[in-house]
Order: C-alpha cells, then sequence, then structure tokens
C-alpha cells in the first residue's frame, strides 16, 4: 500500500492537471472565438500589413524569395521601386500563420480563415498562466492565473488577429519558461527548445533578438547569483546549455536570415534600426528618408530626454492599466517581489526589464506607440500567475493581523471577484475597440474603390493614402504613405513611385494640412470626389502627370 498510493496520487494530480488544461483552453478559445466574430475586418496598419501578405503568399501573388508586395507603409525603409521585397520592417511568421489558415480553410472568407489560425494559437495562453503559476504555487493559484488569462482586457481584441501579438506572446513565454525548466532541472533539450522558441519569437517581432540574448544570458548566469535551488552546473555545462539554446534559434532563423542576404544584402532586414533615429513618430514619413544619428542629436538633449519621459510614463501607463488591468497590479506586485528569484520566474523578469528599458530609453518613439504594448504581450500569462499567488499572499498577511478573516473563504471571494472584474473590463474594452472606429476607414476606401471603377482606373494604378495597407485590401491598389511635408513634397514622392491618386483625411501630417483644408495650389491635383468620414470630409484627387 505504501509503494502504491503515491503514484495513484501522482497519476490523479496529472489527470486533474489534464483537466485544468483542457477546460482553460476550451474558455480562452471561446472567448477568442466570440472577440474574433466581432471583429469583421482587419483594423489598423499592422493587421492589415500581415493579412495581405498572408493572403497573397497563399494565393501565389507572393513567392520566395522577394515576397514582393504592392506598396509600402513608410518612408524609413522606402523602396527604390514598386513592387518592392516584402518585410522590409516587419517579421514574416504572422503573414506565414496566416497564409497557413487561408490555404487550408479556403471555404472561409480569408480574412475568417486567418482568424482562426490566431485564436486557435491565442487559447494557449491560458494554459500558459496556469503552467506558470502552477510551478511556483498551488493547483489553485495555476486555475485562478489561467481564468484570468482567459479575460486580457484590452488584449482580448488582439489575439485573434492576424497580427504579431499571439505568435510572439506564445514563442517567448515558451522561451522563458523552457529556460526556467533547464536552469532549475538542467535538462539540455530544454535549452534546445528555448532556442527553437526564440527563432520564434525572432520571426515574429524584430524585437525576438532580445529573446535569445536573455536565454542565452539565462544558461549562463552562475547560480551562486541567486538562490541555491537551481542545478549547480559548472561553467562548461552553462556555456553549453547557452550554445544549445543558440543553435535552436538558428535552425528557425537561418533560412529568413539566408533569404534577407539575398534580397536585402544583409541579414537584417533594413529597417529595424533606423527606428532609433527618430525625433518625433512622423519621422518615419520624412520623404527622402533622414534618419541619421546626426541629426537626431541636432535636436537637443532637451528634445531627446522629453521623449524618453514621455515614454517612460506611457509604458509605465500601459504596464499598469493594460497588462494589470490596474486592479491587478498591487497583487501582481506582490506575488513577483516574493517569487521573481524563482527559476520559472527570473527569465521573464531578465526579459521584462530589459524590454522596458529598450522600448523606453532606446526605440522611445516605437515603443510608446505600439512596440512596448506588442511584445509586452509575452508577459501576460506571468502576470497573471503572480497576480494569483499574490492574492493569497495579501489574503494570509490580512489574515494574519484580522482574526475575523478566514484565508479559504476570503481566498474564494477575493478569487472568484477578479475573474469577474476581468471580465467585465475585458467586455467593456472589446467593445470600446472593435467597433465604428476600426471599420470606418474601411467604408471609405470602400466607396474610393467604387469611384475608381466607376472611372476606369486600371488595376495596377497606386494611390497615396495614410494606410497604404488598408488601401489594398480593400481595393486591391497598391500604393505609398502620405508624406510628412508639404504639398510639393508628396508630389514629389507620388513621381517617383508613379502613383496617380491621392486620398486626404483629416488625418495628415502638419505640412499637409494647407491642403487638406484649403484644397491644392498644384494644377496637377484635381479634385474627383468628396466623401464623408469621421464627421469630416475626406477627398479623392487624380495625380496629373508633370509637364
Amino acid at each position: 500500500m505504501t509503494t502504491v498510493a503515491p503514484a495513484r496520487d501522482t497519476s490523479a494530480r496529472a489527470a486533474a492537471r489534464r483537466r485544468d488544461l483542457l477546460l482553460l483552453y476550451g474558455l480562452g478559445l471561446l472567448v477568442h472565438a466570440a472577440v474574433a466574430l466581432v471583429t469583421r475586418s482587419p483594423s489598423y496598419v499592422d493587421d492589415h500589413y500581415y493579412f495581405n501578405a498572408g493572403r497573397m503568399i497563399a494565393t501565389g501573388e507572393m513567392q520566395f524569395p522577394e515576397l514582393l508586395e504592392p506598396y509600402f507603409w513608410n518612408y524609413a525603409v522606402a523602396p527604390d521601386a514598386l513592387p518592392a521585397p516584402g518585410f522590409a520592417y516587419w517579421q514574416p511568421l504572422p503573414s506565414l500563420l496566416a497564409a497557413l489558415g487561408i490555404a487550408v480553410l479556403r471555404f472561409l472568407p480569408a480574412f475568417r480563415a486567418a482568424q482562426v489560425v490566431f485564436a486557435l494559437l491565442g487559447a494557449l495562453l491560458p494554459p500558459l498562466a496556469y503552467t506558470v503559476a502552477a510551478q511556483v504555487g498551488e493547483r489553485r493559484h495555476a486555475m485562478l492565473a489561467g481564468l484570468l488569462a482567459c479575460f486580457t482586457g484590452m488584449y482580448a481584441r488582439y489575439w485573434p488577429l492576424p497580427e504579431s501579438f499571439t505568435p510572439f506572446a506564445l514563442s517567448t513565454a515558451g522561451a522563458m519558461l523552457l529556460s526556467g525548466l533547464g536552469r532549475e532541472r538542467g535538462r539540455r533539450w530544454a535549452w534546445l527548445a528555448a532556442g527553437v522558441c526564440a527563432g520564434l519569437s525572432h520571426l515574429a517581432r524584430a524585437d525576438g533578438l532580445l529573446v535569445i540574448a536573455v536565454v542565452a544570458f539565462v544558461a549562463v548566469l552562475p547560480p551562486r547569483w541567486f538562490r541555491g535551488e537551481y542545478v549547480n552546473a559548472p561553467a562548461r555545462q552553462r556555456a553549453l546549455s547557452a550554445v544549445l539554446a543558440v543553435a535552436g534559434y538558428l535552425v528557425v532563423m537561418a533560412p529568413w536570415f539566408a533569404r534577407n542576404l539575398a534580397v536585402f544584402g544583409s541579414v537584417q532586414a533594413p529597417g529595424g534600426l533606423n527606428a532609433l533615429w527618430l525625433v518625433e513618430y512622423n519621422d518615419l514619413f520624412n520623404y527622402p528618408s533622414n534618419l541619421t544619428p546626426g541629426r537626431y542629436f541636432a535636436a537637443g538633449w532637451g528634445t531627446i530626454l522629453a521623449g524618453k519621459a514621455r515614454a517612460l510614463w506611457l509604458n509605465l501607463l500601459t504596464l499598469i492599466g493594460v497588462h494589470g488591468m490596474a486592479f491587478l497590479v498591487p497583487l501582481a506586485l506582490v506575488g513577483w517581489v516574493r517569487r521573481w528569484r524563482q527559476p520559472w520566474v527570473l527569465p521573464m523578469t531578465i526579459y521584462g526589464l530589459a524590454l522596458f528599458a529598450a522600448m523606453t530609453f532606446a526605440f522611445s518613439l516605437p515603443g510608446m506607440r505600439g512596440g512596448w504594448l506588442h511584445s509586452s504581450a509575452a508577459l501576460v500569462p506571468f502576470v497573471m500567475a503572480m497576480a494569483a499567488c499574490g492574492l493569497e499572499d495579501t489574503v494570509r498577511w490580512v489574515a494574519s493581523r484580522r482574526s475575523t478573516w478566514h484565508v479559504a473563504s476570503a481566498w474564494r471571494v477575493f478569487g472568484g471577484a477578479s475573474v469577474v472584474i476581468a471580465l467585465l473590463v475585458t467586455i467593456a474594452m472589446t467593445a470600446q475597440t472593435v467597433g465604428e472606429a476600426a471599420n470606418s476607414s474601411v467604408r471609405l476606401y470602400a466607396a474610393i474603390g467604387e469611384t475608381l471603377d466607376a472611372l476606369g482606373a486600371p488595376a495596377d494604378a497606386r494611390i497615396v493614402s495614410n494606410d497604404p495597407p488598408a488601401m489594398h485590401t480593400v481595393t486591391g491598389h497598391g500604393g505609398i504613405p502620405l508624406v510628412n511635408g508639404d504639398e510639393a513634397n508628396l508630389l514629389r514622392a507620388a513621381d517617383d513611385y508613379s502613383a496617380s491618386f491621392l486620398v486626404l483625411d483629416r488625418h495628415v501630417p502638419d505640412g499637409l494640412m494647407p491642403l487638406y483644408q484649403d484644397g491644392p495650389s498644384s494644377p496637377r491635383l484635381v479634385l474627383i470626389e468628396t466623401y464623408q468620414h469621421e464627421s469630416s470630409p475626406a477627398y479623392l484627387y487624380q495625380i496629373l502627370p508633370a509637364d
């Protein structure tokens, strides 16, 4: 009896964990499916870009290795001509996943087919949160963490979109978890798998380069730097762990590096590091591009530091309001302070701090405009796990000082309340962000497409607009973005890329506001149609050839 009972107990616990994980996956899938159903089309530039590329890959319109695109969305990586090699600024994994869904689920509309893949993948986030909490706490903590990860507030709308949020969050969180496993138990395969996950992170976002750096750093950290529960691996074994991680990373990234080398002449796509030299975000649309260190430092330290201070403030607000939904922040802090040294938490702690520093003090402007929100999505399973553990820590602390508190009862009440609040926040945020604003540009571009068809505009006519990927999604026309300059600057860009039409709405840079408000000064811009868009007029102009 004494030799069999522990085995039965272990088997029962394993079966319970499997049931928990299946339940959480099913609930997560239900939530993501519901959000996907109310999202009828791509919503913003990134989403349109990844979806378009996925559709064109699935239909054969984009061929390896060039993966030619009929548009680009900023001038930091402006090509010499169109069509141009794709993924000069963003990474391909979201589009490859979208292409998989579109190619396999041909009976569905293309956008819905892409959503299916991302909803199926996004539903893995609650089981991930469960796994983290189960390693640092008890089953009750794991279930609460998993339930909280089903209802993630603002993030809920992004998981089922064909975008980088879901693949980056999954692969990065996976890399950090596997690093913890390798560090605690000395499993060599875990380091190889962590490297593969880091490679997928980099294939999803350029920020993924930081992921493999963190994995390798964690691999070589001496055990004595922290607590003694880690495997006391000698330096040679730790170095081998780092080598295995890098090898796994290269298994994924080497083919893409080879493609970039063949197409761009370098393993790194040309657009990523240019964002270091933004003085203001609209500098991405300066034409010709002038993002250089000299120009950046010429702006003066007052301007530079003001931008970084604003990034610090906004990124902290995102951490509090989006990751922790405000009410979970104190609980997550309590849980993290008590557990950050543990091997399952330490890798993500290092990654989160390094990412926050990079997105605040290096890539400040793109960081506060979405870079931090995107790349820190990997923190979500860990935030929920720390909040679940921190809730019991807090309850026990209060109960030790109040004799009327019963820990188990308080845990159930506050745990249930936290899930309900997370659900309500998720419903409110989803209703606010998935709606008319996301579809207004789609309706405008659809009307413009009808006008161009009535005019007999050729299929390859190019359009200058503030969202070329969205314009292509809706009308099929390629084109270029508006410039951060004046009317003459805009016409120069239109001539260089043979653009025939111009769309202006109220979302224009300051230099083009006179053109929007007062009309063109050049006779080359001929008004074709006026539309009502977001309670303001939008204009379609034909661009006549230069004399």
